[in-house]
């Protein structure tokens, strides 16, 4: 039988009423990445990636962006065919991924088809230009673990648009 939650003022509150409670206060907990690392700002960056947050723009998602050259060319839009150079870093400085030496990345701005930093960070970008992220983890893969990428990691991309389609 269930029997009444009595609190410390000696009121009873029913297991159904403690239930919801639990629900509701669970529901407002972080997710596992939810951490430090939530907010680039209490990250430790390598030197060498020249990470300067002060020196960048920081959206209210929580991306931060430095434009290093602006570029001459068309500009990217939210849904545009886009292709371009990158390469990624985690926060010690170990590269995870780049295409730099290969091919550009091509793909499609706002769908799904990169991580949410990019969708954000690419648009305005001019051909030419090269642009600087620093992804915290809900806009790159959050607590999955991806390739090279640990679960929870703010991630560091320098970007060139070589394309606008």
């Amino acid at each position: 039988m269930d029997r009444p939650i009595r609190s410390a003022a000696g009121r009873v509150a029913s297991p159904a009423v403690v239930a919801c409670l639990v629900a509701v206060v669970s529901g407002c907990a972080a997710t596992p990445w939810e951490g430090s690392e939530l907010d680039p700002a209490r990250v430790t960056f390598a030197p060498e990636l020249s990470v300067d947050l002060a020196a960048m723009d920081r959206t209210p998602s929580g991306l931060y962006v430095q434009d290093l050259n602006e570029g001459t060319g068309p500009v990217a839009t939210r849904t545009g065919l886009v292709s371009v150079h990158y390469v990624g870093w985690l926060p010690d400085g170990t590269v995870f991924d780049t295409s730099v030496g290969g091919d550009p990345m091509h793909f499609r701005l706002g769908g799904n088809e990169v991580i949410k930093g990019w969708n954000e960070g690419i648009p305005g970008m001019k051909v030419g230009g090269r642009r600087r992220l620093v992804v915290r983890p809900g806009l790159a893969y959050g607590s999955r673990s991806v390739g090279r990428v640990p679960s929870g990691a703010t991630l560091v991309f320098e970007l060139q648009l070589v394309e606008v389609r």
